[in-house]
């Protein structure tokens, strides 16, 4: 029964150890998953947040904000404005081609034969929202486009840390 349950233990282990990197991370090369930013001007930056397959607009959406902030933060400010916002989807299609199967199995007293076929066809949808944002002493206190970074942070740090994996 230990034994078994070792097994168990150790099985687990190695699969938590398979899972993905955090959600919230830098994405390490372009279209690939996490955060990006770019200077664009002393105080205008590209912020881009990509999700990998399953994770909500919403929570992309959420994620660059976050990132702004961070950004905003790091330079010493505790604003920023959001000058321009775009969420897209991306379909990524898989084609394998056409694929037929034929098996059997038995188990007593019954047996039996099957056909398959798959078109291969598969089609996944993921979210990247990219934001132009202003930094520095030229970005006002209020107004509608107008983010305080710490409560962007501290609004959101509670989604950040429970999508990390």
């Amino acid at each position: 029964m230990k034994t078994r349950f070792l097994w168990l233990t150790a099985l687990v282990a190695l699969l938590a150890g398979c899972a993905s990197g955090p959600v919230y991370r830098p994405a390490p090369a372009p279209g690939d998953f996490g955060y990006r930013d770019t200077k664009l001007t002393a105080q205008h930056y590209r912020v881009s947040f990509a999700g990998d397959d399953g994770t909500a607009r919403e929570t992309v959406e959420n994620f660059a904000l976050f990132r702004a902030a961070d950004l905003a933060l790091s330079h010493g400010d505790d604003h920023f404005r959001v000058v321009s916002q775009q969420t897209s989807p991306i379909t990524e299609n898989s084609d394998d081609g056409p694929t037929a199967v034929v098996g059997y199995g038995w188990g007593y007293p019954f047996w039996g034969t099957g056909i398959g076929y798959s078109t291969g066809s598969v089609s996944r949808t993921r979210y990247e929202c990219v934001l132009q944002i202003q930094i520095g002493s030229n970005v006002p206190d209020q107004g509608p486009d107008v983010y305080d970074a710490r409560q962007v942070k501290q609004n959101l740090a509670p989604e950040v840390a429970a999508r990390q994996r």
